[in-house]
């Protein structure tokens, strides 16, 4: 896992140093967070045509590996209504639904990506502020570690 993120770190290397894509490492695996500036035009789920280049490079460094893959899309609080997107929860379905896209026409297995819309519900910053609504903005791309925590089951004991 640790050179997954380090491959990825690298191939997204100037978008980190600009502060729209952050790499970290969790028990839970490796989060890529990609400011969905880099990737949409807001109120938009088709992907921006410079956007292809930074997925492509993550689908790169995973298609490889057999990581459960979780594409997460995110909003801010401010509503939407718009013939395509009534809300934000289908706003951020779909954008995560487009990277999956891209992923598996880049060779990552379908069967290893789930898509999970959000909506404004995991604000990571302030909707208060309009830096704070542009964080909130992203897409996550988790890649699940093979056995986060051991699994047990808890019995049943009689009191």
């Amino acid at each position: 896992m640790k050179s997954m993120a380090k491959n990825i770190l690298h191939a997204l290397e100037p978008l980190v140093k600009d502060g729209q894509v952050r790499v970290t490492q969790s028990a839970l695996g490796i989060t890529v967070e990609i400011n969905a500036s880099v990737l949409f035009s807001p109120g938009q789920a088709k992907l921006a045509d410079n956007s292809s280049l930074t997925l492509q490079a993550v689908a790169h460094v995973i298609k490889g590996h057999e990581h459960e893959i979780h594409v997460e899309g995110h909003t801010d609080n401010l509503p939407i209504q718009t013939e395509n997107f009534p809300s934000n929860w289908e706003l951020s379905s779909a954008r995560a639904s487009s990277v999956i896209r891209l992923f598996i026409e880049n060779g990552v297995e379908a069967h290893r990506l789930t898509a999970i819309g959000y909506g404004e519900n995991r604000a990571i910053e302030t909707n208060e502020t309009p830096e704070g609504r542009k964080r909130n903005r992203r897409v996550t791309v988790m890649i699940l570690s093979p056995d986060p925590d051991k699994i047990t089951e808890i019995p049943i004991v009689e009191y």
